[in-house]
């Protein structure tokens, strides 16, 4: 008598590995770029807060932080959470919000200012025909969500903001 064997060929095995190879890529592309959003509804959760504390701040001060020269990252200027400088502006927050937020990538020296760098600046200073104290501007990046740039008031003498946006990041500006 003879006995009869059944086996999968190989390109059985090699479609059935094929497909799940695929499915493997696509789950982790869906799932990465779940993650970006995700970091990105933060985002604007985080500049949302720290908009709401910068005018209580005012509301409190008469002014709004006027950046003390520590930032390496960008230049004196500015706070950006990329350095120390960040800590400095937490302290001048402080009583007003209970934790004054990073961006979700944490990166180190990161600049919002440069393409592919994640972190939260501020800036008050001579601009929008404006003096130090009586607006700011709020610069941020997203991963995956699409630009945002809003400005309350206006800024009408040596804008600032809109050759950030032209680089991609994204930016909140107040003037009083």
């Amino acid at each position: 008598m003879k006995k009869s064997t059944s086996a999968f060929t190989l390109i059985e095995l090699m479609t059935v590995v094929a497909i799940i190879a695929i499915l493997a890529v696509s789950t982790f592309v869906a799932y990465t770029g779940a993650q970006a959003r995700a970091r990105d509804a933060v985002r604007q959760e985080d500049i949302s807060n720290l908009v709401k504390a910068l005018e209580q701040y005012y509301s409190d001060n008469g002014a709004y932080p006027i950046p003390s020269g520590t930032s390496s990252v960008i230049n004196s200027n500015w706070y950006t959470s990329g350095d120390s400088s960040w800590t400095t502006f937490s302290s001048a927050l402080t009583g007003i919000i209970d934790t004054v937020p990073v961006d979700p990538l944490k990166t180190v020296n990161g600049d919002p200012l440069n393409v592919g760098s994640y972190g939260y600046a501020y800036f008050s200073g001579y601009y929008c025909g404006s003096t130090p104290g009586q607006w700011y501007l709020l610069v941020y990046r997203f991963e995956n969500s699409s630009q945002t740039k809003f400005s309350d008031g206006a800024c009408t003498t040596n804008p600032l903001g809109d050759n950030y946006y032209a680089n991609g990041a994204s930016y909140y500006r107040s003037v009083k």
